[in-house]
């Protein structure tokens, strides 16, 4: 039997980040990682769907989704390599995912041929969505700037009008300051603020921990 893979840490890969240039300008400074790194390193952390341990998690997530709020359609905001896009699309549920990066795009519509038209490019959430009673939005919002998230939250709010977003955002900022404007955590709120941002739209916290993180929350419609 083959041992597991040991997934190389974040002061790992950044040593190696160092020595080859990979987020890093010619002045040595640390700039943002392309789409394609930002694919690239996700692979080498094991944050992808041929890694066991983040297929069981996504397969958990899912199946609390269904179970729990039962939905009847999802649109997944910032679904990234697509695993829980296509569990949830598995469940038979009528499901459609949101992202920026093509890399994960191109790797989903591979990996998931039978639901390759549930996933979208669209950087800016400028594209047409159809209502859904349940939005998902799992470590994606600390990517994006206030007034990125404001006109997400206006078109969730007034046009999808979801029941319920599952929502998680990593709270905390990393020890190497490098890899968080690198890896492009820009956003990053704690909990009480997350609450306060999503009240303005008329959304509370109402309990339920969605099993992914241990700051993670449902959050349902006023």
């Amino acid at each position: 039997m083959t041992a597991p893979m040991a997934w190389p840490s974040i002061a790992e890969i950044q040593a190696l980040n160092r020595l080859i240039g990979r987020g890093y300008a010619s002045n040595g400074q640390p700039r943002a990682f392309t789409e394609r790194e930002f694919y690239e390193i996700s692979w080498i952390m094991g944050w992808h769907p041929r890694n066991p341990e983040y297929r069981r998690l996504f397969a958990r997530l899912a199946d609390w989704i269904v179970a729990e709020l039962k939905p009847e359609r999802v649109l997944e905001i910032g679904c990234g390599p697509g695993h829980l896009l296509h569990c949830i699309s598995e469940h038979g549920i009528a499901a459609c995912g949101v992202d920026a990066n093509p890399y994960s795009q191109a790797f989903f519509k591979a990996y998931s041929p039978a639901h390759a038209d549930r996933y979208h490019l669209d950087l800016l959430f400028e594209g047409s969505y159809a209502a859904a009673d349940t939005v998902l939005a799992i470590e994606c919002f600390e990517h994006i700037p206030d007034d990125g998230l404001d006109n997400i939250m206006q078109r969730l709010r007034d046009e999808i009008r979801p029941l319920r977003i599952v929502f998680s955002s990593t709270p905390h900022a990393e020890s190497d300051p490098d890899w968080d404007l690198q890896w492009g955590h820009i956003n990053i709120k704690t909990p009480a603020l997350w609450q306060e941002f999503f009240g303005r739209y008329g959304y509370r916290i109402d309990g339920r921990r969605p099993p992914v993180t241990e700051w993670a929350a449902c959050y349902v419609r006023d």
